[in-house]
């Protein structure tokens, strides 16, 4: 046994080697990862191009529908007439003081928008002069339709006693070549469409009337669009 155990031969090291056909498993890792990071610029600078694209697609979108199918227009105002409710009144030859004039104001608004026009507010003011204000009436909340037309009466009272005295001689200027007076019919407002495209409305139209005095007190008028803001 002794004897068999020194012939025993030592077995021979094992060594790995790398076979040529096979590439190198590091290599071949380091290779993978180059090829992903230089993928992933690419996506990146394709997909910031696709978003500013389609960014600047809806800002040209917006653009072109509110110069077109949303853009707004102001209202077209026009006073249709002005007659008297109640005239002023004369005893004896002079103004009653006691009875104020009532005077009213018909007016058309036409909507052009494809969107209805909220009315805030709707004025009439009498001026004898230039800024002394002798009457006035006010109207409120009104809606007007997307393309539609409607008319409103506005009823002002004149005061008596301020048209007086403003105006000392009345009654010579009623027996001589009248008393004029200035309307200003004024309307305030909004347009908007889905809270996006909003405009805001001023229109204001004055009337230049003269009111004389023959067998009955007779009034006239003339007017004219003085603002459309």
């Amino acid at each position: 046994m002794a004897e068999s155990n020194e012939d025993a031969k030592p077995l021979a090291p094992l060594y790995l080697t790398t076979r040529s056909d096979q590439p190198n498993e590091d290599q071949y890792h380091h290779d993978q990862t180059k090829y992903v990071h230089s993928r992933s610029p690419t996506k990146l600078i394709l997909c910031c191009g696709f978003v500013a694209s389609l960014m600047m697609l809806i800002a040209v979108t917006i653009i072109v529908l509110s110069l077109t199918v949303f853009h707004l227009r102001n209202p077209h105002l026009t006073v249709d007439s002005i007659s008297f409710i109640q005239p002023l009144d004369f005893v004896n030859g002079q103004v009653n003081i006691n009875r104020n004039v009532t005077v009213s104001v018909e007016i058309s608004l036409r909507n052009p928008n494809p969107t209805s026009f909220r009315v805030k507010n709707a004025t009439v003011l009498f001026y004898y002069g230039e800024s002394e204000m002798v009457g006035e009436s006010i109207r409120r909340s009104e809606t007007i339709s997307a393309k539609r037309s409607v008319k409103m009466n506005l009823t002002a009272e004149v005061v008596t006693t301020k048209l007086i005295a403003f105006v000392p001689s009345l009654m010579e200027y009623f027996n001589g070549t009248g008393v004029d007076l200035k309307s200003r019919v004024v309307v305030s407002g909004k347009v908007k469409i889905m809270k996006i495209f909003k405009k805001s409305v001023h229109l204001q139209y004055d009337c230049f009337m003269k009111m004389m005095k023959n067998s009955s007190l007779k009034l006239t008028f003339q007017c004219s669009r003085t603002g459309h803001n």
